[in-house]
C-alpha cells in the first residue's frame, strides 16, 4: 500500500504541475534562445513522467506480489508490504470475463450501437461549438448571412444528434433484453445441474432471489449503464478534441478534473462494491424467510404464527434497511464531493478564461463555447461516475449469480450406459452414508441387501433408521462413503441418467404435481422438451392406461377437462389420494423394471389409502419393488421384510415368521395394535379429564383396523 500511495502522490504532483505550465508558460511551443524550454518539451517530459510513475507503480506491485508467493526470500518472519490477490479479486476478475462472454454474442449489433453513439457524440460536441459562433457572429464579428446559416446548421445538427442517439439507445435496449434472457438462462440450466445436497442446504428463497432479483440487477445495471457509459466516454472524448481547439490552456486546466474523479471513483466503488453484495445478501435471507411464511400460510394460521412471522420478516428488513443506509451515507459523500469539484473547475476556468478575453487572447465567443464544453464534460463525467457506482453495485449482485453458474456438482457426472436388456437386480455391498449437511452424523453403517428381479422387499423400522436414505441413494441423490449400490451388477452411477429415471421409478410419500395438465404431470420428464425423441414418448392410450392401473381414470374423466384439467400449482386442486394416485400413474407410465415406493400411503386418509393400496397391490407382482412400509397390508404382502434400525438391519424374514420372533418387528406390531385401541378411546376421554389421554407420539395415523401402521414417518 506504501508504494501504491506514493506513485499515486507523485502523478497528482505532475498534473498539478501540468496546470501551473498552463498558467504561467510563455506561448512558446520549441526551446528559445534565452534557455527557455518550450511547451512541447515541458509537456512531453510531464507525459513521460506520468508514464513512468504508471509503469513503476505496476511493476512494484507485481514484485512484491511475487515476492510474498514465494516465502519473502525464505524469511518467513518478514512482513508482507502489499495484500495478496485474494479470493474476492479473483471472482472480480471471474465475474467480468464472464459478463464479456455474455455479451460477446451482441458483438456486431453493440458495435452498431457504438458508432450510432459516437456520432451522436460528435453532434453534441458540435452545438457548442455552433453556439460560439453564433455568438460571434451577433455580437463580435457581426454578419447577418453567417449568423443565419450557422443557426440552420445548428438545427441540423440537433436533428441528427436525435436521430443517432434514438438509434443508439434502441439497440442497447435490444441487447440489454437478449443479455437478461442469456444469463437467467445459464443460471437456470446451472441450478438444474445442481446435486440435491445442494438445495437441501441452500434456502430456496435464495436460489429465487439470485433467478430473479440478482440476474434483473445484472442485466439492468450493467447494459443500462454500458450504453450510458459508452455515450458519455464517447462524449467526454469529443469534447476534449474541441476543448484543445478552443483553449489548450484552460483544457489542460480542466483535465486535472478527469484523474480526481477516477480515483474518488475507484476508492468509492471498492467500498460500494462490498456493500452491494453484503445488501443482497440480507435481501435474499428476507425473501427466504418470506416465502417460508407465504408458502406455508395455513401452517402459520392455524398456528396463530402470524406475528412471529411478521417480526422475523421485520428483522430481516431492518437489517437490510441498516446496510441500506450505510449505502446512502456513502453515497452522499461521494456526490457531495463529485458535485464540488465540477463547480471548483468551472470557477478557476471563468477566472482564467475571462483574463484571457480581457488580454484579447480569446474570444468572447469562444470562451462562451469552452465553458458549453466544460459543461458537457462535466456531464459526461458525472455519468460516467454515475456508471462507475452502478457497475459496482451490479458486479456486487453478479458475483453471486456467476458464482452459481460457475459452481460444479460436487457428485461426478453419471456414466452413458444404456445396457439393451436390464432384469432390476439391486444390490447394496456394505453401504455407509452421511448427509453432506452432517458428515459426523452416520446414517447408514455398513448396510447390505439384495432385492432379486421381481421380489417385493418391504423396508420398516423407527423412525430416523435410514430408510428413506436408502431409496436416495439407489436414485443416486447423493453418493455412499464407502460401499457401492449396484443395479445388474453395475454401479447405479455407470448408467445413463435419464435412462436410469425411466427404469427405476419413484413414488414418494408427498408427492408434488406442478401446474399443468393432469396428462403432462403424467408425462413430466418424458416429453419431447426432455430430450425424448417423439417416437417414444407415450401416447394417450399408454396414459390412460397407466391411469387406471392407479386407480386414477375414473376420478381424472369426472374433471370438467378430464385429462387437460390444471391441477394447479403444486396439485392444490386435488386431495391427497388423488395426487398420490396420478404420482402412481406417473411412475407406472414410464414402463420401470424397479420400483421405489417411499411411504406412498402413511399421508392418506383411510379410504384413500385403501383406494392407493389396491393399485400398489395390483402392480407390485410385475415389478422388482423395494417398499419403504408404514401400512400392515404392505408389509403383509412382501415376500421379505428388512427391519432397519440405526443405519443397521436388525431382523429379515417373512411377516409371519417376524411377527413371531419376538424381536422389533414383533415389537412393532403389538406397539401398533396399542395404539389402535388408545386412538378408539380417544374421544371419550376428551369429553372428560385430559389426565388420562395418550402422548401425541403413541396416537396411531387415521386408517382402518385391518392395516394398521407399522411406524411413524421417517425422514430420512
Amino acid at each position: 500500500m506504501a508504494v501504491r500511495f506514493i506513485c499515486i502522490a507523485t502523478q497528482l504532483a505532475l498534473l498539478t504541475k501540468a496546470v501551473l505550465v498552463a498558467l504561467l508558460g510563455a506561448d512558446l511551443l520549441f526551446p528559445g534562445r534565452h534557455g527557455q524550454s518550450g511547451l512541447l518539451y515541458m509537456f512531453a517530459a510531464i507525459v513521460t513522467s506520468l508514464l513512468c510513475t504508471f509503469a513503476e507503480m505496476f511493476a512494484a506491485c507485481a514484485l512484491i506480489s511475487g515476492w510474498e508467493e514465494g516465502g519473502g526470500g525464505g524469511d518467513e518472519a518478514a512482513q508482507p508490504l502489499l495484500d495478496k490477490t485474494d479470493k474476492a479479486a479473483l471472482q472480480r476478475q471471474s465475474t467480468i470475463a464472464m459478463l464479456l462472454s455474455f455479451s460477446a454474442q451482441d458483438t456486431p449489433l453493440l458495435i452498431v450501437a457504438f458508432l450510432a453513439g459516437a456520432v451522436a457524440a460528435l453532434g453534441q460536441a458540435l452545438i457548442p461549438y455552433y453556439t460560439g459562433q453564433i455568438i460571434d457572429y451577433a455580437s463580435i464579428d457581426q454578419s447577418f448571412d453567417n449568423f443565419q446559416w450557422t443557426c440552420l446548421l445548428l438545427v441540423v445538427v440537433a436533428f441528427g444528434t436525435a436521430i443517432f442517439t434514438g438509434v443508439r439507445g434502441g439497440l442497447f435496449t435490444v441487447a440489454m433484453t437478449r443479455f437478461n434472457v442469456r444469463i437467467r438462462t445459464s443460471l437456470f440450466d446451472a441450478l438444474m445441474r445442481q446435486e440435491i445436497a445442494f438445495f437441501t442446504s441452500t434456502k430456496t428463497g435464495e436460489i429465487t432471489s439470485r433467478l430473479s432479483a440478482d440476474t434483473t440487477t445484472v442485466s439492468d445495471q450493467i447494459c443500462l449503464n454500458l450504453n450510458v457509459g459508452l455515450r458519455s466516454l464517447t462524449q467526454a472524448a469529443m469534447v476534449l478534441v474541441f476543448m484543445f481547439k478552443a483553449s489548450w490552456r484552460l483544457t489542460i486546466i480542466t483535465f486535472i478534473l478527469i484523474p480526481l474523479i477516477i480515483l474518488v471513483c475507484k476508492v468509492y466503488g471498492a467500498y460500494y462494491r462490498e456493500l452491494a453484495k453484503a445488501v443482497q445478501n440480507e435481501l435474499a435471507e428476507a425473501n427466504t424467510v418470506a416465502e417460508e411464511s407465504l408458502s406455508s400460510m395455513a401452517t402459520v394460521r392455524s398456528h396463530a404464527a402470524e406475528d412471529s412471522a411478521r417480526a422475523a420478516y421485520q428483522h430481516r428488513l431492518h437489517l437490510f434497511y441498516k446496510l441500506c443506509l450505510k449505502e446512502a451515507l456513502g453515497y452522499a459523500a461521494y456526490i457531495m464531493f463529485t458535485t464540488f469539484l465540477p463547480n471548483a473547475v468551472n470557477v478557476i476556468t471563468l477566472f482564467v478564461g475571462g483574463n484571457l478575453v480581457l488580454q484579447d487572447r480569446m474570444s468572447a465567443g469562444s470562451l462562451v463555447s469552452f465553458m458549453l464544453y466544460v459543461t458537457s464534460l462535466n456531464g459526461a463525467l458525472q455519468a460516467l461516475a454515475d456508471v462507475f457506482s452502478a457497475f459496482a453495485a451490479a458486479l456486487g449482485a453478479a458475483d453471486k449469480v456467476i458464482e452459481l453458474i460457475q459452481r460444479l456438482p460436487k457428485m461426478p457426472d453419471p456414466g452413458g450406459l444404456k445396457p439393451s436388456s436390464f432384469s432390476g437386480h439391486l444390490e447394496l455391498k456394505d453401504v455407509e452414508f452421511s448427509y453432506p449437511s452432517r458428515p459426523d452424523t452416520r446414517v447408514l453403517g455398513g448396510v447390505s441387501l439384495s432385492v432379486k428381479p421381481g421380489e417385493v422387499v418391504a423396508l420398516v423400522g423407527p423412525s430416523g433408521g435410514g430408510k428413506s436414505s436408502i431409496v436416495k441413494l439407489v436414485e443416486r441423490f447423493y453418493l455412499p462413503s464407502s460401499g457401492a449400490v449396484m443395479l445388474d451388477g453395475r454401479d447405479v452411477g455407470l448408467y445413463d441418467a435419464k435412462w436410469l429415471k425411466r427404469n427405476v421409478a419413484l413414488v414418494a410419500q408427498e408427492p408434488v404435481l406442478f401446474a399443468r395438465s393432469v396428462r403432462r404431470n403424467i408425462l413430466y420428464g418424458l416429453e419431447v422438451e426432455d430430450g425424448v425423441p417423439p417416437e417414444q414418448v407415450p401416447s394417450n392410450e399408454h396414459v390412460e392406461e397407466a391411469a387406471r392401473l392407479a386407480n386414477a381414470h375414473d376420478f381424472i374423466m369426472a374433471m370438467p377437462q378430464g385429462y387437460e384439467t390444471d391441477c394447479g400449482e403444486k396439485g392444490v386442486s386435488l386431495s391427497g389420494g388423488q395426487k398420490q394416485r396420478i404420482a402412481i400413474a406417473r411412475a407406472l407410465v414410464r414402463k420401470p423394471t424397479v420400483l421405489l415406493l417411499d411411504e406412498a400411503t402413511s399421508a392418506l386418509d383411510s379410504d384413500s389409502e385403501a383406494v392407493v393400496q389396491e393399485a400398489l397391490d395390483r402392480m407390485m407382482k410385475d415389478f422388482t419393488v423395494l417398499v419403504i412400509a408404514h401400512r400392515l397390508s404392505t408389509v403383509a404382502n412382501a415376500d421379505r421384510i428388512l427391519v432397519i434400525a440405526k443405519g443397521q438391519i436388525a431382523e429379515q424374514g417373512t411377516h409371519e415368521s417376524l411377527a413371531e420372533s419376538g424381536g422389533l418387528y414383533s415389537g412393532l406390531v403389538r406397539r401398533q395394535f396399542s395404539k389402535t385401541t388408545s386412538s378408539a378411546s380417544l374421544a371419550t376421554s376428551a369429553r372428560g379429564s385430559y389426565v388420562n389421554l395418550p402422548s401425541l407420539n403413541t396416537l396411531a395415523p387415521a386408517a382402518g383396523p385391518s392395516h394398521p401402521s407399522i411406524a411413524e414417518k421417517d425422514p430420512q
